[in-house]
C-alpha cells in the first residue's frame, strides 16, 4: 500500500477508522503505537469498501457541481437525474430524461420554471396531506430559501423552498408531512416525530436521503 495514498492521522483512539473525505481521499485514523503493517493490512481488508465509497463520493461531486445550464449539463428532477438539451422549440418540456428548452433560455428562465413545477406539486401534496390529516394551514409559500427544505410559521403558514423538486416525489411529501406536523406539535419532541410517523412510516429514510443531498440547494 503506497503510504501517498491515504492520510494518515494518529491519535488517542483504541481503534482504526476509515473514512473518504470530499475530495475522494482516504482519510485514516489510527491508534498512536499500532504498527504500519496492522494498518495497512486493514485497509486491505476494506478495500471494496473503499472503493465504493470513494467512486460514491465521486459521482456526488459531479451530480452537485454548480449548474450553469450548459448542454450535457446533469441535473435532478424529482429525485431522478435529467440532462440539459437544447432544442429549436418554444418552451421547456421533459422528455424521458432529457429536459428540453429552446435556446435563449436563461438560468433566471429555466429557475422560474423548476420553481412553477414545485409550487403545482407541492401545494397539491399539502391540501391532499392536510385533509387526509385534518391540519388546518393559513397559507402556502414557496420560497428561494437555500438553508432549509420547508418551515411552519407561528400563525401556521406552511414555507417550502422550491429546490424540493430536485428531491424524490415520496421525499416532498415527507417535508409536507413534517410541516404539517408542526400546526400541532411547534416542536421536535417524542411527540412530534410519533406524529410524523403516523402519517409517513418511512420518514427516517427520507429525513437520511435529505441529509445526504443537502448540497442540492448550493447547485443553482
Amino acid at each position: 500500500m503506497n503510504l501517498q495514498s491515504y492520510k494518515l492521522i494518529r491519535s488517542k483512539r483504541k481503534s482504526l477508522a476509515l473514512s473518504v473525505d470530499d475530495e475522494a481521499r482516504l482519510v485514516v485514523r489510527a491508534p498512536l503505537k499500532l504498527p504500519q503493517r496492522d494498518i495497512e493490512a486493514f485497509i486491505e481488508r476494506k478495500a471494496l469498501w473503499i472503493t465504493r465509497r470513494q467512486k460514491q463520493v465521486a459521482e456526488d461531486a459531479a451530480r452537485f457541481r454548480e449548474f450553469s445550464l450548459k448542454e450535457g449539463e446533469s441535473i435532478l428532477l424529482y429525485g431522478e437525474v435529467h440532462v440539459i438539451k437544447r432544442s429549436n422549440i418554444s418552451k421547456i418540456s421533459v422528455e424521458e430524461n432529457l429536459i428540453l428548452m429552446p435556446q435563449s433560455t436563461t438560468l433566471e428562465g429555466f429557475t422560474k420554471w423548476m420553481r412553477s413545477k414545485a409550487k403545482k406539486l407541492i401545494r397539491g401534496r399539502v391540501a391532499y396531506y392536510a385533509e387526509l390529516m385534518g391540519a388546518n394551514y393559513a397559507a402556502v409559500r414557496v420560497t428561494s430559501a437555500k438553508r432549509r427544505w420547508g418551515s411552519c410559521g407561528a400563525k401556521n403558514t406552511l414555507n417550502f423552498s422550491w429546490r424540493l423538486v430536485m428531491c424524490p416525489r415520496w421525499v416532498i411529501d415527507y417535508v409536507v408531512v413534517h410541516e404539517l406536523c408542526h400546526i400541532a406539535f411547534k416542536n421536535h419532541s417524542p411527540e412530534f416525530w410519533q406524529y410524523v410517523a403516523r402519517h409517513m412510516p418511512n420518514y427516517k429514510e427520507a429525513r437520511s436521503w435529505l441529509r445526504k443531498n443537502q448540497k442540492l440547494m448550493d447547485v443553482i
